[in-house]
């Protein structure tokens, strides 16, 4: 078997494992929960980006969440 025959066969190979294992994984792949809505997920991410109110401190963090 020469080297060009061997690189075609590995190309195949390779070809078909991402068409027949990869692909369907990566298709298929979601939450077990099910998904988020767009709303929500941009809520999130707007409130993470703000500047924080309150710093974590254990003597006061429960004054601070009573509010």
């Amino acid at each position: 078997m020469s080297t060009k025959t061997i690189e075609r066969i590995k190309g195949e190979i390779k070809r078909e494992l991402l068409q027949e294992f990869v692909l369907p994984i990566l298709r298929e792949v979601k939450d077990a929960e099910g998904e988020y809505k767009k709303s929500f997920v941009k809520k999130v991410l707007r409130a993470a980006k703000e500047k924080t109110i309150y710093v974590y401190d254990p003597k006061t963090f429960l004054r601070q969440i009573a509010r």
